[in-house]
């Protein structure tokens, strides 16, 4: 499937490239603050993930044709577009449940990826991590618009399984159809099939194979985040210590939304792994 996007930056074909891969219920303008800081520097695209934005599928999950929501589908889809639209090769920049898809990303096609920066999810299990079964549960609640925003917000603060994940909704909202309504830009079953597709899934062994052949991989978390444990976070780390192209990361003083609420300081990691990627040992 061919997926929308948002491109910014340079049009010099020489400029480094990067993809950015938003999490569960986002779109690629979500980057957009984030792209702003590197374009003039950097080649850009956003994209909207199936089930997401511009990319939702008309087939329904549990139709005769249902789409399939697992790790690996998500990967194809990034995969066809940037062959349709030669992107590549290109660091791969993935957050929450962008980190799955950047991981098969780079399982597909090793060799269009320079680097992976990894943010704040786990490897395997439920996507969401420790929110995951919770975290369906309150999608199927959700409504999927508010009169108001301030009705959002009230709504977000009684029922989500997290802060992080209400701010986070809400800030993916977009205007609706009469005055102050919002509505949230994602298929609401696609996103639960999300969730229990990714169970019983693994990335780990894609993250191995980047690693084998000498890939950059950054892996962030976020000190105060739910989604991924400190323990989760600990035991990958030593899941992959064989690998030294593999470098894990805590940023101090925010939790899942990390590359937005640390807006400046991730856009300076994000330059210096590229730049120390680019440097010839």
């Amino acid at each position: 499937m061919k997926l929308a996007f948002s491109r910014w930056g340079q049009a010099n074909e020489s400029s480094e490239k990067i993809i950015f891969l938003h999490g569960m219920g986002g779109t690629g303008s979500l980057w957009r603050p984030i792209a702003a800081s590197l374009e003039k520097d950097f080649n850009l695209i956003a994209l909207d993930q199936r089930g997401h934005g511009g990319s939702q599928i008309a087939a329904k999950p549990g139709g005769r044709d249902r789409p399939k929501y697992t790790p690996l589908e998500f990967g194809r889809d990034i995969v066809e577009t940037l062959d349709a639209e030669n992107f590549h090769p290109a660091w791969v920049v993935g957050h929450s449940m962008g980190v799955r898809t950047a991981c098969a990303v780079v399982h597909l096609k090793p060799e269009w990826v320079k680097g992976l920066v990894l943010v704040d999810l786990g490897f395997s299990g439920v996507a969401g991590g420790g929110l995951g079964e919770n975290l369906a549960e309150f999608l199927k609640k959700i409504p999927m618009r508010f009169a108001t925003r301030a009705e959002g917000r009230e709504f977000m603060a009684r029922e989500a399984p997290d802060p992080a994940i209400g701010q986070y909704l809400m800030a993916v909202a977009l205007p609706g159809s009469q005055p102050g309504e919002i509505i949230f830009p994602f298929d609401r079953a696609a996103l639960i099939e999300t969730i229990h597709s990714a169970r019983d899934s693994s990335v780990r062994e894609w993250i191995r194979e980047a690693g084998a052949k000498k890939i950059p991989v950054l892996v962030l978390r976020g000190e105060t985040s739910t989604v991924w444990t400190q323990e989760q976070f600990e035991q990958e780390q030593k899941n992959l210590a064989e690998f030294p192209s593999i470098q894990f990361e805590t940023f101090p003083g925010t939790g899942h939304g990390l590359p937005f609420e640390k807006r400046i300081e991730f856009v300076d990691r994000l330059r210096k792994f590229i730049a120390s990627g680019n440097v010839t040992p």
